[in-house]
């Protein structure tokens, strides 16, 4: 008993030295502005999706604020993902930089002498929201669509990216979860925010003709490519061993990213004299009953491999051994794979709809998503003709050079400062 109320006292004493030091911050930096006039601008930040294994939002985020983290533009950042965490939980998750960011994390000891549960549900719902504002944030940068949790605004600026709207377009594509969410708290994060990221000029059309957005809040910042995927040192096929040749498809299994279309594609291409396998790279997502019926009905379901998660240091060696990337989505807001893919040197086939044609431009083989036999056809020309892969080839390493994180962080950069009523020095719109 003793030591248990030790330890709680002892969770209490760090709570309360966090809080003092966020009021001897906020009085330096009070001092600073009056002293010296503006200072810095404090952004707060979700990086929720730092707390999972990441995938497209999360290095989408992790990209941005790395490069973020490398500029000097008077920003500084507060990391938002649960401050306080129970004792099972594991630790506060990584971040992409150091100089500029700041994460807030507290274990609950498992010894705590009061009830677990009750405890962690009082501390994230009250006392969370409260450390936020007494952070001094002067802007709330929502990277995933919406800030998650309760928000205690007073007057704070507000900068979301968005990332597309199939949930307004394709609904029926939505996990039902996600939908609801997004339906609950999207409208109002659309109403209170004083600008607005689209990762593509995709995005930024359907916010202004689904959502009636004033185009004038959006600010079309493309995103970037990491460097990785541009170094040639990594041999095709380095990574999970797999039978070579193979077609590449690279993203979460459900019905949006058309996998039924991609597997009877395969099929079509099996049958007509192909060797190789289908490697599907991404974890399971929601309504794939019938993608695993298809899978294990597949008549060349021999020939299949699924990688649920692939660490992001092999993945240039899969789409380096590909013959194609494998990529006709029914929507997407921008389509990172196509970047990686072709910064690789992997011919892509993909959908001529929303982002995906603006991100491919002229380097890309386009198909229709809705007929199998287009997509396999797609696939035939690139396998037989010599030419046109070459050509496809070059064009995509053009295109993929063209798409910087960098330059990315500058345009974020320019409206994160502007929502907060400071002078940009840069364009806050970049599409390539």
């Amino acid at each position: 008993m003793v030591r248990s109320l030790r330890s709680t006292l002892r969770f209490f004493g760090h709570v309360l030295r966090d809080l003092a030091g966020t009021f001897r911050t906020r009085w330096l930096r009070f001092h600073h502005r009056l002293a010296e006039g503006e200072g810095e601008l404090v952004v707060g930040v979700d990086v929720f999706p730092f707390t999972e294994r990441k995938t497209g939002v999360g290095w989408y985020e992790w990209n941005l604020l790395e490069a973020l983290d490398r500029r000097d533009d008077g920003l500084v950042f507060n990391l938002y993902a649960h401050t306080f965490l129970a004792p099972q939980e594991p630790q506060a998750p990584d971040t992409p930089g150091r100089r500029k960011q700041r994460l807030r994390a507290h274990h609950l000891p498992a010894d705590l002498a009061l009830p677990v549960g009750p405890t962690l549900a009082a501390l994230r719902t009250v006392v969370e929201p409260v450390l936020r504002v007494l952070d001094g944030n002067d802007v709330l940068w929502a990277p995933n669509f919406f800030m998650p949790g309760r928000q205690l605004p007073f007057g704070r600026a507000m900068v979301a990216t968005v990332h597309d709207l199939a949930f307004a377009a394709m609904p029926e594509t939505v996990a039902p979860d996600t939908l609801r969410l997004l339906r609950t708290h999207l409208p109002t994060t659309l109403f209170r925010a004083d600008r607005l990221i689209a990762v593509s000029d995709a995005t930024a059309g359907e916010l202004v003709e689904r959502l009636a957005v004033n185009r004038r809040r959006i600010h079309t910042i493309h995103e970037g490519l990491d460097p990785e995927f541009a170094r040639p040192q990594p041999t095709a096929g380095a990574g999970p061993a797999l039978p070579a040749p193979y077609l590449l498809f690279v993203s979460t299994i459900e019905p949006r990213k058309n996998v039924e279309g991609v597997l009877r594609a395969f099929e079509l291409v099996a049958q007509s004299g192909y060797r190789g396998h289908l490697v599907l790279v991404g974890r399971w997502g929601w309504r794939t009953d019938a993608i695993r019926q298809a899978l294990a009905e597949s008549p060349v379901r021999g020939r299949i491999v699924h990688l649920d998660y692939v660490e992001r240091g092999d993945l240039p060696g899969l789409y380096r051994g590909a013959d194609a990337l494998l990529f006709p989505s029914w929507i997407e807001g921008f389509g990172l794979p196509l970047l990686e893919a072709m910064a690789c040197g992997t011919p892509v086939i993909t959908s001529g709809r929303s982002a995906m044609a603006e991100v491919a431009g002229p380097a890309a083989v386009y198909v229709d998503p809705a007929r199998p036999q287009d997509i396999a056809a797609g696939i035939t020309s690139l396998l037989a003709d010599p030419e046109l892969r070459e050509r496809v080839v070059r064009a995509g390493l053009e295109r993929a050079a063209r798409f910087s994180w960098d330059r990315a962080a500058a345009a974020t950069s320019a409206a994160l400062l502007q929502a907060g009523g400071r002078a940009a020095r840069t364009d806050d719109e970049y599409r390539v």
